[in-house]
């Protein structure tokens, strides 16, 4: 899909609306219904519905599910569907890029947690959100007032409310998860995912295997062993087939010198960088541009089933 999020609003008919990395909606009672129609983009959008008076309703593969006030329903980017509330309905619609969303919960401690629940669709109501709701309304509300009439500190302000609202999810889900740290580590598969989860968190970071080993509450052998078993290769390769898939993805689309875009990946020697996609896709970083646009259909590997 392009990048557009259509929106259905009221009587008015039908809309669309090119809509930034991060927009937020504060909707207040009226005399009709409002709806917005939730389609995938790129880059990937979540959005946040948050209902305080009234009842809404999400309708997504032709099942609707009803969120009573005060409730809120998160959807993940990879989810389409209708969202709806009633007339005299009061709240807020959020929409958050997925790049913001990452760049946002990677600096917290709690990054892996964090992804694990916004990457997940989350319904929460009533006694669900005793005593989040009003924290979760007021970071809402700074949002729509910050992105209205930015000041000074702005950026800083909106990211950490991001961080905020997604705090609140996972709060909120955290009691459906295993509390024993081996439940939250996990074995095999589980462990796997929560690894491809961090690399997608640090991959521009540069960090070692040991690290992520350490992150996870394993060791190396261990990690490697899982990754060979699951993924069929060694944890490192994992992590340089998604800086692969990321280079050629900013050398296809953007057109930054070379030199940027290996220092946006963790590069900071041109050379290195030069050195290592040449090992991977046999061609310099330059010449793989040039082939892509002359000739898209003869790219070789381009990594798209990347989890």
């Amino acid at each position: 899909m392009l990048e557009t999020a259509h929106i259905v609003s009221g009587p008015a008919g039908f809309m669309e609306k090119l809509l930034p990395a991060l927009h937020a909606d504060r909707f207040v009672p009226g005399l009709a219904p409002r709806s917005w129609t939730i389609r995938q983009s790129v880059p990937r959008r979540s959005h946040l519905l948050v209902v305080e008076t009234r009842r809404g309703t999400a309708t997504m593969r032709g099942t609707t599910v009803a969120i009573q006030s005060p409730g809120l329903l998160w959807l993940p980017g990879d989810h389409e569907g209708t969202l709806e509330v009633e007339a005299g309905a009061q709240g807020y619609l959020i929409s958050v890029s997925d790049d913001v969303l990452t760049r946002t919960v990677a600096g917290s401690a709690e990054a892996l947690h964090l992804r694990r629940t916004i990457d997940r669709l989350v319904l929460r109501e009533g006694t669900q959100l005793a005593t989040t709701f009003a924290a979760i309304t007021e970071s809402c509300s700074t949002l729509v007032r910050e992105l209205n009439t930015p000041g000074r500190g702005s950026a800083t302000m909106t990211s950490t409310h991001v961080l905020l609202l997604c705090l609140h999810l996972w709060r909120s889900v955290i009691s459906e998860e295993a509390s024993d740290d081996a439940a939250q580590r996990g074995d095999g598969p589980r462990l796997v995912g929560n690894f491809l989860q961090m690399v997608e968190l640090h991959y521009r970071d540069g960090w070692p295997i040991a690290r992520y080993a350490a992150a996870l509450g394993v060791t190396d052998d261990k990690l490697h062993a899982h990754c060979k078993r699951e993924k069929g290769c060694s944890p490192r390769a994992i992590v340089h087939q998604r800086l692969i898939h990321e280079a050629c993805m900013r050398l296809r689309q953007l057109d930054l010198p070379v030199e940027q875009i290996g220092y946006g990946l963790g590069f900071r020697d041109p050379g290195y960088f030069n050195r290592f996609f040449r090992k991977y896709q046999n061609a310099s970083p330059g010449a793989y541009r040039r082939r892509a646009r002359q000739d898209p259909g003869q790219l070789g590997p381009s990594y798209a089933a990347w989890p």
